[in-house]
């Protein structure tokens, strides 16, 4: 472990190298070697960590709308509720495409109502499991408060 470890963006001339260890790697799913290219998600930015100056590893990363959760109007018709739904994806999915951000996400269950329509609208259910890092809880609590 020891040597001088660095943090960077990547620049053209690493290139090559991700390309031929992408290329040699067959645990990359084709869908995120999709996924990192620019004309697929524009907000894509590649990251290298590098010792005594030389790249060891790549990550491409891209930004994601998440959608956390639905509150409905607990009175509100099943229709209207259709509505509001396909409305918020409309207007969401116009906001952030402005930002270069082409993905958003949901957590839900394919047997829950909103997991039907998502399925209906769009929306794909990806068959590998999530895994996801909360910064939050790595960071102290008076840099989250503050």
């Amino acid at each position: 472990m020891s040597g001088n470890w660095e943090f960077r963006l990547a620049t053209p001339a690493d290139a090559s190298a991700f390309a031929k260890w992408v290329a040699e790697n067959p645990q990359i799913d084709p869908r995120d070697i999709a996924a990192a290219q620019s004309k697929t998600n524009p907000t894509v930015l590649y990251f290298v960590a590098t010792k005594d100056g030389a790249p060891v590893a790549f990550a491409p990363l891209h930004c994601v709308a998440m959608l956390d959760h639905l509150a409905f109007d607990p009175e509100s018709e099943g229709r209207d509720r259709l509505k509001a739904l396909q409305t918020l994806i409309d207007g969401a999915t116009a906001f952030f495409v402005q930002f270069g951000v082409r993905e958003i996400q949901t957590l839900t269950k394919e047997e829950y109502p909103v997991g039907a329509w998502a399925l209906k609208h769009g929306f794909e259910k990806d068959d590998r499991e999530t895994f996801r890092m909360d910064i939050n809880k790595l960071m102290a609590p008076a840099a989250i408060e503050g």
